[in-house]
């Protein structure tokens, strides 16, 4: 395993990568909001047989805080900048919920340099209605972290599986008490509230997807692309293991495919 941190336009990134096979493309792992590179780390290289780069999205994990306002669009061009400091000419990107969001602006401005994405979790539809002014609510909640991250992880996964493992809403809260709450509001600006449809995005996209959404996500399979419905919650690396190992194993074989 290396550990690198990495100059980009939204501060210096963490990322830790676990090398195997150089001679094929890598897999970038990125996490959604209020997790860090952990979520993927359990899906190490030897499933694979690929190097796997692990990220810390801005603002989580060993990632700097931003110290500034954001927008999604500027994470596809951090994604690019990783890519070049570490020399990656073309990568699978593997994205969960935010980070898949973060690849799919990225593979659609740059489709030379990704081979197959793996989009799991993934909003793209502009947050309107109730649902926008529950999420506006919910930023004056982030100056008590801990109660805030308790809610969210509600939201986020499934109530069977959440009281079948109380750890993973502990690990939340832990989380997200070690962030300025500007910083838990600036992030929930940039992906939530300020997020727009990108369902052009998906219908022009050049590169291989498949996208994998939980049985009772609160966000719906996009249209125009594969897609796999599993078991679980918004979470689906916690939640469905067994099945997101598949779905990896499957967006290598679309981006051998298209080799």
């Amino acid at each position: 395993m290396q550990e690198r941190r990495i100059p980009t336009i939204l501060g210096s990134v963490s990322a830790t990568i676990d090398i195997r096979n150089d001679s094929e493309d890598p897999l970038v792992f990125m996490h959604g909001v209020f997790f860090d590179k952990a979520l993927w780390m359990d899906y190490g290289s030897e499933l694979t047989n690929r190097t796997h780069i692990y990220i810390d999205m801005p603002s989580h994990g060993a990632s700097e805080n931003v110290g500034r306002n954001w927008t999604l669009d500027e994470c596809g061009v951090m994604l690019i900048e990783i890519l070049d400091f570490l020399k990656v000419e073309k990568c699978v990107a593997i994205g969960h919920s935010w980070g898949s969001m973060t690849a799919l602006r990225a593979a659609s401005r740059y489709p030379d340099r990704f081979a197959a994405l793996g989009l799991f979790n993934m909003p793209f539809k502009k947050t309107t209605g109730v649902a926008r002014v529950g999420f506006a609510a919910q930023k004056f909640m982030t100056v008590f972290p801990r109660f805030y991250a308790k809610q969210a992880a509600k939201a986020l996964y499934s109530p069977s599986f959440l009281i079948e493992n109380p750890e993973y809403s502990t690990e939340m809260q832990n989380r997200l008490a070690g962030r300025p709450p500007k910083e838990i509001a600036r992030t929930i600006d940039a992906v939530i509230l300020n997020a727009e449809n990108t369902s052009s995005l998906i219908s022009k996209l050049k590169v291989p997807a498949l996208a994998i959404t939980g049985r009772t996500d609160y966000v719906e399979a996009p249209s125009g692309i594969d897609s796999h419905t599993v078991p679980g919650g918004h979470i689906s690396p916690h939640e469905a293991q067994q099945e997101t190992k598949q779905a990896i194993l499957e967006v290598l074989r679309y981006a051998a495919r298209s080799a």
